[in-house]
Formats: C-alpha cells, structure tokens, sequence
C-alpha cells in the first residue's frame, strides 16, 4: 500500500484551505467519470461538508485533504470546528471498514458531537479531525499489524505537520498553547499507537521532567491525551515502550463496554496485550458523570426512535462515555480516575 501524501504546515492555512475548496469543486463536476468508490467518497464529502446536513448548533466541517483516487483507495481528513483558532485539536481515528467510500458522513458527524462536547466541558474553541486517511481494514485483517504501522506513520507525519504549524505560525512563541489529543476506536487505536510511538521516536513526546513546564497536560507535546474505546489491544513491540505513550502519567483512558466482543477478538486473535495501566473511562452512568450508558463495539448505534433511556455507542451523544471523553481530550480532569 502506498501511503497517502502527507499533510504539510501549510495544509493548515487560509490560503491552502481555499486551494482545497476549489479542488473540491472541480471533483464534483467529474463525479460522473469516476470510479464507483471514489463517487461514493465525494458525495459523501460533499455530504458531511454541507451546512444543513446536520444539527446547526454543531460546529460547521471543514475540508483538511482528500485524495478520491490513492492506491489503497479514497482518503479524507475533514475538521469539525476552524483550525486556524483552535484552543484544543483532536485527532479522531475510526477502526475497520470505516473509509471516506463507507461512512464519511457518520465519521464527521462524530468528530462534531465530540467537539460540541468539548465546547461544554470547558474548551473554548475545540477542533475535531475525523482523519480517514488510512485504508481501514475489513474484520477479517483486524489480526494484522502491517496496516496499523502504516496507518501510523501517516499518522505521525500529519501530527508532526501540524505542530510545526503551530511552530511557524508564532501561535506557540506568543504563548498560545493547543492542546492535542487523540480519540481513537477499535483498529485505530492501534494505529494510534503506532504513531505515538513514531512521534516518540522522533523526539515529539517528552517525558514530563524533560517539559518546560512538567504539570499535567501542559500542551508540551502534540499529543497530550490518548482516548482509546473498543481498543484491540498493543503487540508486545508497542508495549515493551508504553511509556513512551503516556500511561505513566495517566495521559491515556480506555472505554471497554460491556457486549463488547470484537474487542477482545481483536486482542486474542492478533496476539495482542490490553494497554497497560490506562485509565478507565466510565460506560456506565457514574456520580458526577451523567449520560447513556454504552453497550457493544460500535461508535453510534443510537436513533432518537430508540428512546433516551436505549443503550448507546462510545460515540453517540448523550452517552456518558462521549462526556468522559470530551472532558479529558478538552485537557480538564476526569474526576474519577482509578486504574485497571
């Protein structure tokens, strides 16, 4: 598989956003002569982008990239909020099956239920990439780790390109800090994992005491916060270095629901480990923590005609594992950590 090319600083400018709109523009008048994959990614953008496909009181989409015709099939990064003034950015990582042709609709409208969240539990003006820019695997190559390493240096590359962004836009010499998480589901999460490692190696996630400013998230690093939810678990090459992602330091959470199995077939079938030490996000209502409890692998199974009361995804809103989340990747406190 060829990678998708990689985002550049410059991707996250007012200039080059507008170079992206026209791009879009002209794909939407050869939407004819492309591949039945490619027109499904397109519409679907053309989809999640447009301001009345969802809720106006989410924060309105933005393209970031797109590439309908790559080797390993359409990919797509869209923002749920302006990066170009953003207080908090995070990187939202969908698991199997989920790519620009299958659900890039569902994955924006995920990545702005999270960024409203954000906004409540404190961040002021928070940006949610749904970044599909990996060919996510179909369930039965869950058990592989080849496409996760991949997917992660990708990964890696477009949280390197935005740090240096934010490097080269002054924002950070003017004292304007960003905090950067990422929320990753399923298979992302190890691709998640694998970019945390490569960002580690290249020196872009000091340890604490090497800081400027050593408290807990001090927007030091490009990621401060790991959310992990259906997690399929860490090979033994990630986990010998998990310090290097943070669990030490209570920077990564976990959302594991109950019923959900693919989770834990994704473990054993690809001989993999839970993550070490992760702090435990609540799926269950929890004092001090309202919202929907959360059953099964999926990020939304929830419709309004199922009743307030129904079981919901890791990312449905109203559930009380979406609130949990948005408070940690939003840089507050949780309030009820304990460990596994």
């Amino acid at each position: 598989m060829e990678p998708a090319a990689g985002l550049t600083p410059l991707a996250f400018t007012a200039p080059q956003r507008a170079a992206r709109r026209e791009r879009l523009r002209e794909d939407l008048g050869r939407k004819d002569r492309l591949d039945p994959r490619s027109r499904a990614a397109l519409e679907g953008l053309a989809h999640a982008l447009a301001p009345d496909s969802m809720d106006r009181a989410l924060p309105a989409r933005e393209l970031l990239a797109h590439d309908l015709e790559g080797r390993g099939g359409p990919t797509a990064a869209v923002c749920a909020g302006d990066p170009a003034t953003a207080t908090h950015l995070t990187w939202m990582v969908s698991g199997m099956g989920i790519r620009p042709d299958t659900a890039l609709w569902g994955a924006a409208h995920e990545a702005a239920q999270l960024a409203a969240a954000q906004h409540a539990a404190g961040a002021p003006r928070p940006v949610v990439v749904a970044w599909l820019r990996y060919p996510a695997p179909a369930p039965w190559r869950v058990v592989l780790d080849r496409p996760a390493r991949e997917a992660g240096r990708q990964l890696a590359d477009d949280v390197a390109a935005w740090w240096a962004h934010l490097h080269a836009s002054g924002l950070r010499a003017r004292g304007t800090a960003v905090h950067g998480a990422v929320d990753a589901h399923s298979y992302g999460s190890l691709v998640a994992g694998h970019a945390l490692r490569e960002l580690d190696e290249r020196g872009l996630l000091p340890a604490d005491s090497a800081a400027t400013d050593p408290t807990p998230h001090s927007a030091e690093r490009p990621v401060e916060t790991l959310v992990v939810s259906g997690a399929v678990g860490l090979p033994l090459a990630l986990l010998s270095g998990a310090r290097a992602l943070g669990a030490a330091t209570g920077r990564v959470f976990e959302a594991r629901a109950p019923g959900d199995v693919l989770s834990v077939l994704g473990r054993l079938g690809g001989l993999r480990q839970a993550w070490p030490g992760a702090v435990a996000l609540p799926v269950d209502p929890v004092p001090g923590m309202d919202g929907a409890a959360v059953r099964g692998h999926d990020t939304s199974r929830w419709t309004p005609a199922a009743g307030d009361d129904a079981p919901r995804g890791y990312r449905d809103p109203g559930s009380v594992t979406l609130a949990a989340a948005a408070r940690v990747t939003a840089g507050q406190p949780l309030g009820l950590q304990r460990l596994r």
